[in-house]
């Protein structure tokens, strides 16, 4: 179960990093016209496509203990007021969270979680 967050965490970091760097290639390659490069920006966007795919099925699986809120798919639920964000998303907040600190803090029900199996 832990590793199912870690993997749904890192395609969420992973998608950001791949539209920051998709900025960048297609302003680069438009500026210097370079069709080249512009291939390797289209093939970039195919890749996070898929991996989006991935985390579009392997999210709603990822629950906080507490409140039973998916914590890392979109929901409509109302956050905590005191619920903090990376970059304007409480989703990265909370996938950087996994990934760096093997904790995490809901941001629906502000309950912190440590990231251990209990098995």
């Amino acid at each position: 179960m832990v590793m199912r967050y870690r993997l749904v965490a890192l395609l969420i970091c992973l998608k950001w990093l791949f539209i920051v760097s998709l900025i960048g290639i297609f302003a680069y390659s438009f500026f210097i016209k370079d069709q080249e490069l512009m291939i390797i920006g289209i093939k970039l966007a195919a890749i996070a496509g898929v991996l989006s795919l991935v985390r579009v099925l392997y999210a709603p699986t990822c629950k906080c203990p507490l409140c039973r809120v998916s914590l890392l798919s979109e929901k409509s639920c109302s956050r905590n007021m005191k619920a903090k964000t990376f970059l304007g998303s409480y989703r990265l907040r909370v996938a950087l969270d996994i990934l760096l600190f093997s904790k995490f803090r809901c941001p629906y029900c502000n309950e912190p979680t440590k990231m251990i199996s209990r098995r």
